[in-house]
């Protein structure tokens, strides 16, 4: 009767087919419609495979439109000008009107309740909201908040994932529930490979994607993930990894549009945490590097390798192999 829905379902499970089929109807029976992840290059995606009047955007951008409008183009060289820009949306949300008949919020787990709460106003009295989520792919230390008077569902079925990946994924106990495999493709086990230090990766990594290639993949097929960020990442400073140019994010954004800068190459390397909410057919995480199993570590291996539709590579440390080792002796 809420109009309200919180559906919590693992990665591969549809969420985004759910999403684009509820803002085709939308557009089909002349509803506004928004769509809100978090994630810029989600966003992105979503954009382009979405209807065109369907109104989709991430979060951050969005209050960024606000303050275009409402207090002229914010200063981006101010390290602290998104905290500026967010609390000013937060505040003025107070006073805004309902104007969307679905509302979708789609990552969830990473958004602060108060994000949520500003984003509820614009919602008319008798429109739908539904909010996508995955416990599973929470990267970042957020706190949980409820959702009144919400139908809440729940599913475990992966369709994205091969059979011998989501059989990884639980033989790891890297997903909060066991996952329930429904790809009619079994796949192969995934690959595990060592590097020895920083400095010899990204020639592992190389090797790994001739590799891929060699079994018919193609350079496009393949995304090289890690799970460092810009400061610390020697892959995602890489101009080439073997003979291929990298197409990856800088660490930079446009001092006057926002928008975040990319070099040009045919090879897409990411971070885990960009990628989220995206796939490839293979998929290939580099600098897996720890010494232990924590939560985050296990999350950031889950949302890695189930991005996976055929494929997946694992380059690790020393001390990561050992973990793994003893993950499966245990």
């Amino acid at each position: 009767p809420s109009g309200t829905f919180r559906i919590q379902a693992t990665a591969g499970s549809g969420k985004t087919q759910l999403a684009i089929r509820l803002l085709e109807d939308a557009v089909v029976h002349a509803k506004q419609s928004l769509y809100v992840c978090f994630n810029r290059t989600l966003a992105d995606y979503m954009a382009r495979i979405a209807p065109s009047k369907a109104n989709v955007i991430n979060y951050h951008d969005m209050c960024v439109d606000y303050f275009r409008r409402k207090h002229g183009d914010p200063d981006f060289s101010d390290p602290n000008v998104f905290k500026v820009i967010v609390d000013t949306y937060l505040e003025d949300s107070q006073s805004f009107t309902g104007k969307y008949d679905l509302m979708l919020i789609d990552e969830g787990q990473d958004f602060d309740a108060c994000w949520v709460e500003s984003l509820l106003p614009q919602l008319k009295g008798d429109g739908r909201l539904y909010l996508l989520e995955d416990r599973d792919q929470q990267l970042y230390d957020r706190e949980g908040f409820d959702l009144s008077d919400a139908v809440l569902i729940n599913c475990s079925d992966n369709f994205r994932s091969p059979q011998s990946i989501c059989r990884a994924i639980d033989a790891f106990s890297l997903a909060s529930s066991p996952m329930q495999s429904r790809s009619f493709y079994v796949g192969d086990v995934p690959g595990f490979h060592r590097y020895s230090a920083d400095s010899d990766v990204v020639q592992k990594t190389a090797e790994v994607i001739d590799q891929l290639l060699s079994r018919g993949f193609g350079i496009d097929d393949i995304v090289v993930l890690t799970g460092r960020g810009v400061k610390k990442s020697v892959v995602l400073k890489a101009d080439r990894i073997g003979k291929y140019a990298t197409r990856r994010f800088t660490g930079k954004y446009d001092a006057r549009t926002g928008l975040p800068e990319w070099t040009a190459g045919e090879l897409l390397v990411e971070s885990v945490y960009r990628y989220k909410g995206q796939s490839a057919p293979a998929i290939i995480m580099t600098e897996v590097d720890f010494g232990e199993w924590t939560t985050l570590e296990r999350k950031k291996l889950f949302v890695g390798m189930t991005r996976a539709m055929m494929a997946v590579e694992i380059i690790m440390s020393r001390s990561a192999e050992r973990c793994f080792s003893e993950a499966l002796q245990a």
